[in-house]
């Protein structure tokens, strides 16, 4: 008997969480009759949702629940002190020491949907929407920034290949130049020479046969 009492005690929270799930869910059956207010976020804002902005004493020893459609987010039950967490993105946080308020970080397209909040009987919901930022005036200022910045550099490279160019084509010309010279006194002083020894050999060979 000890033992089942034991046992029954240990169930007791499992049986009242699963309870209160159930009881989450099929508060979807009175969502027509709940206004939904509209909120509209910009991409990377953080939304903060208050289930009940009053600071009713009363309502501090009742469970609290949080869904994104039907998804169930959050539920706590003070009579059991537990909470159940079930999270559709990291950047979604309810306090437990505050449960009436659901904060979202860095919010995305994703997190848009409604989200409602079960406080006891009473029910409060709302119609996230989140405008994507738009980029592209960002990327139009940044091309119109690196377009002129690239075209200057591959200018001014273009300047400096063709100065080492021309500078190399005028020293190979030089030197070439001097080549051909070399080349040319060279041969002028050969036929120089061949002559030279033309002369020579005509008189000393008119002398020997004198």
């Amino acid at each position: 008997m000890v033992v089942f009492q034991t046992g029954m005690l240990h169930l007791g929270p499992s049986i009242i969480i699963i309870f209160l799930l159930t009881c989450g869910d099929s508060t979807d059956i009175f969502d027509k009759n709940i206004h939904a207010i509209n909120r509209t976020a910009s991409q990377g804002e953080t939304v903060v949702f208050h289930c009940n902005e009053s600071e009713d004493k009363g309502a501090e020893g009742v469970d609290v629940g949080w869904r994104k459609e039907k998804i169930l987010l959050f539920i706590y039950s003070p009579v059991i002190n537990q909470t159940v967490t079930n999270y559709t993105s990291s950047r979604m946080y309810v306090d437990p020491n505050n449960p009436r308020k659901l904060q979202i970080s860095d919010v995305q397209p994703s997190d848009a949907g409604t989200y409602k909040c079960f406080l006891s009987e009473a029910q409060k919901q709302w119609k996230l929407t989140v405008e994507v930022t738009d980029s592209k005036p960002e990327l139009h200022k940044m091309f119109l920034y690196i377009v002129p910045s690239v075209t200057g550099a591959v200018a001014v490279c273009f300047i400096i290949i063709c100065a080492v160019w021309i500078n190399r084509k005028h020293r190979t010309g030089n030197k070439e130049t001097g080549l051909e010279l070399q080349t040319q006194g060279r041969r002028t002083d050969r036929v120089q020479n061949s002559q030279y020894f033309e002369r020579f050999n005509s008189i000393y060979g008119d002398r020997r046969l004198n």
